[in-house]
């Protein structure tokens, strides 16, 4: 195979490859805006889910990564992981921690009179599902330093300011 053969048939390879990334892409997207649609009408309550993500400013040294925020998202409004409504318990005092038996001795507990297992269902389903995607599908469909918001009626995508 001459050089120029070889040129063509690397132009030819990167040319399916961009194909191909296109239609995955477009497959995602497809998913993405089915996904939504379920997901508020299988859980009434849910009335909005997002994340953020970003590329860091800062510059250590290391190089700065694209990263979506989705293990670590809010649902109505409020943050999964602070959510009064998303532990079964409230724990008033967690106790002290024996290294030798691997538990919190002391804990003091009691049933959360807030927490909703149906809020809680949807979070987890709304993770689990966020995680099929990698980082250039959030970035094409949604941009760098973005808080995305998923409503009933769409998506929102607001400049996000961090650190």
């Amino acid at each position: 195979m001459s050089f120029e053969q070889k040129i063509e048939k690397l132009k030819e390879r990167q040319s399916q490859i961009s194909d191909i990334k296109k239609q995955v892409l477009d497959l995602s997207s497809g998913i993405f805006e089915d996904f939504y649609k379920y997901i508020f009408e299988k859980y009434p309550t849910l009335e909005s889910f997002g994340w953020t993500q970003y590329t860091p400013y800062f510059n250590d040294g290391d190089a700065t990564i694209f990263s979506v925020n989705t293990d670590y998202i809010s649902v109505n409004d409020e943050y999964v992981d602070e959510a009064k409504w998303s532990s079964e318990v409230y724990i008033f005092n967690w106790g002290n921690w024996n290294r030798e038996l691997k538990v919190y001795e002391g804990r003091v507990e009691e049933p959360n009179p807030n927490y909703d297992p149906v809020l809680t269902e949807a979070s987890n389903e709304i993770t689990n599902f966020l995680g099929n995607f990698d980082n250039e599908f959030y970035l094409s469909k949604f941009g760098d330093h973005a808080e995305i918001t998923v409503t009933k009626n769409g998506v929102d995508i607001s400049d996000y300011d961090h650190d």
